[in-house]
């Protein structure tokens, strides 16, 4: 979308907020205020598993100039550009290049081609299967005791959804591409395969909360034409520490033309969503074109951070128009790491925003017991380059409530000498 035309969109999306129930949405009316936040500031929150209301609430915004160094950061593909290099996925990840299902010292391993039929079994190339449902029917069938690829064949998938719920705890699952091996980059493989959604609205959610790591990995896969979210990674919004899931990787996926602006529907929410999802690792991907139409703008974002996720990473990404706040967090996700990011043409308030629905000043709440804010968050060594609207904003926002204010029934931490959000080194050229 060009620059004007964002430009004349951008007041009618200035302070939606994503909230409650997807079914619901209504668009704020006020504007924004600023205040100056050396780069030390606080934290509240704001994602969803059903976004849909915005709270009515004056922001309190950071600082646009903070920062005084540069990173040099312009994240590509396990490259280095201008002084910072992004990683490689390396040997962390414990994948290798196994070629079949059989013997027991390799990974169990399942293929994807466009070409393929679901009534193979996967176990070769030539036997490849066409749907990530019918991948998670032989690994569910096989309860393999030791690692899994999904090994994806380039070319375009059309109009996959599925929704995952085999994980193992001790082990990994991982998505990548066939000639993909570990520690490469983009220039190693042949190319991303494409998951084109044709209008769906994810295209994989995992919807497991076992209280503990799920393992789920991703590598260089291009997502697309999705109207909700690229990735959900959905736990138990009502049990914070019993009900979540984590420790899953996406590296090097390259997300765009997600939400309402690039496929039919009212909205979308995020690229990438975590609801009580953490520990996870999101690093080195692309987020471009991730947009609603005006009227809904605000309510997407690059990533989403909502209910209890926590101590996630989010480093070395690119961020390019995305027109709601490309990181959101909201309702006690906390110890989330932002670092090392670039910006370009994103974000309605700020580029980070964080909020929570009040039960006291929203009648629109759908979770039970309330939310809070969230707390001890970081978001450093960022580059920033304008918003959605080609504007100037400030790096944070509180959207909900202010950076001092703790509802009834929240925790106090800063009795506890806990800050809301830390920044520092963040650089501002808009434009």
């Amino acid at each position: 979308m060009s620059t004007s035309a964002r430009l004349s969109l951008s007041v009618a999306f200035m302070l939606v907020c994503a909230c409650g129930d997807a079914s619901t949405s209504t668009t704020d009316t006020t504007s924004p205020t600023s205040m100056t936040a050396a780069d030390t500031g606080a934290t509240t929150s704001a994602t969803t598993d059903s976004p849909g209301t915005s709270s009515g609430e004056l922001p309190t915004s950071g600082d646009a100039t903070t920062g005084i160094s540069s990173t040099g950061i312009s994240p590509t593909d396990g490259t280095s550009t201008g002084g910072a290099t992004t990683d490689l996925p390396g040997t962390t990840t414990g994948t290798t290049s196994s070629t079949g299902t059989t013997g027991d010292d390799g990974p169990f391993t399942v293929y994807l081609d466009p070409a393929g039929d679901d009534a193979n079994g996967g176990s070769s190339p030539d036997d490849a299967v066409l749907t990530l449902a019918r991948a998670q029917e032989i690994i569910v069938a096989a309860a393999p005791d030791r690692d899994v690829e999904v090994r994806i064949a380039q070319g375009t998938y059309f109009g996959q959804n599925v929704t995952w719920t085999y994980y193992h705890p001790d082990h990994r699952i991982s998505f990548m591409p066939i000639d993909y091996a570990d520690g490469d980059g983009i220039d190693d493989i042949a190319d991303r395969p494409v998951f084109d959604g044709e209008g769906e609205g994810v295209l994989l959610t995992l919807d497991v909360s076992p209280g503990e790591e799920t393992h789920l990995e991703f590598y260089y896969l291009k997502i697309q034409h999705y109207l909700h979210y690229g990735v959900y990674f959905r736990g138990d919004r009502l049990d914070p520490e019993g009900g979540w899931n984590g420790g899953n990787r996406i590296f090097g996926v390259y997300f765009t033309e997600i939400g309402s602006l690039h496929v039919a529907g009212e909205e979308g929410y995020a690229a990438i969503d975590l609801v009580n999802s953490r520990n996870n690792d999101i690093r080195n991907n692309h987020f471009v074109a991730v947009e609603n139409h005006a009227q809904k703008a605000g309510l997407m974002h690059g990533v989403y951070l909502a209910h209890h996720s926590r101590g996630n990473q989010i480093r070395g990404n690119q961020f390019s128009e995305i027109s709601g706040d490309p990181i959101r967090v909201r309702d006690d996700s906390n110890a989330n790491i932002i670092e090392a990011n670039s910006f370009t043409e994103t974000g309605s308030v700020a580029f980070y925003s964080d909020w929570y629905c009040d039960d006291d000043v929203n009648p629109n709440c759908t979770k039970p017991g309330g939310e809070c804010p969230s707390w001890q968050n970081e978001f450093r060594d960022n580059e920033l380059h304008c918003g959605y609207g080609g504007e100037q904003l400030p790096p944070f926002s509180y959207i909900q409530g202010g950076a001092d204010y703790v509802p009834p029934g929240c925790p106090d931490h800063f009795a506890d000498g806990w800050k809301r959000l830390s920044t520092s080194g963040n650089t501002t050229a808009c434009p």
